[in-house]
């Protein structure tokens, strides 16, 4: 079965509806998946429960042993750098550990257009999403690659002090947007990380690092 095939029946089946069009594949299967098994009730409806997590198994067992056939006998971390072996990993050293493992997805994605595809929440996906390109690409280096604001402001021909305020002015906007998310997930009493608890109660996902706040 080809990856999210299943999704025709989903959509036969109002598993999925024109309401869910936005979310992303995989959020959309799990939603559907959550929805079969939240609404079975006869030993038949379980069996159909048990039919479609063996189906989705199988297909992904299937993938793994066709990327294992089209694998190297030769170790791919043979002739890694240091740097990549280290505790304290940067993204891009995530981004060549998960290549090392095979697992391309994120390294597929990482571009600032593709941002949003970068997160596994639906709701922070939509709002990285909609956000304007030279927001989306200010944000994917300094966040991601680790620039500071002065490094970007020179690649980009702009002051550092500009760069800040166009940072300080979009993270007020999504930490608006997401916390208004957040408070309308826990007065529908919908499950909430801690993470997500504190950044509802204090705005933010964790405590500052003074070494950060003058990059």
């Amino acid at each position: 079965m080809p990856k999210y095939a299943e999704f025709q029946t989903f959509r036969e089946q109002n598993l999925i509806t024109e309401a869910d069009g936005d979310m992303l594949h995989r959020e959309a299967r799990a939603l559907a998946l959550r929805r079969i098994e939240e609404s079975a009730r006869t030993e038949e409806d379980f069996r159909e429960v048990i039919k479609w997590w063996d189906k989705l198994d199988a297909n992904r067992e299937r993938r793994e042993r066709d990327h294992e056939k089209g694998r190297s006998v030769v170790p791919l971390e043979w002739g890694t750098d240091e740097p990549y072996l280290s505790d304290r990993p940067s993204y891009d050293t995530v981004l060549r550990r998960l290549m090392l493992a095979g697992d391309f997805i994120d390294l597929i994605f990482d571009c600032p257009e593709t941002l949003h595809e970068l997160v596994t929440d639906a709701d922070l996906s939509r709002i990285l999403k909609d956000l304007k390109p030279h927001l989306k690409n200010m944000l994917y280096y300094l966040f991601l690659h680790d620039y500071s604001a002065a490094e970007y402001a020179e690649n980009i021909g702009q002051s550092d002090r500009n760069i800040r305020g166009i940072r300080e002015t979009a993270l007020k906007k999504i930490r608006k947007l997401y916390g208004g998310i957040l408070a309308y997930r826990q007065e529908n009493s919908l499950p909430m990380t801690i993470d997500e608890k504190y950044f509802l109660n204090n705005g933010v996902r964790k405590k500052k690092d003074s070494r950060q706040l003058d990059r």
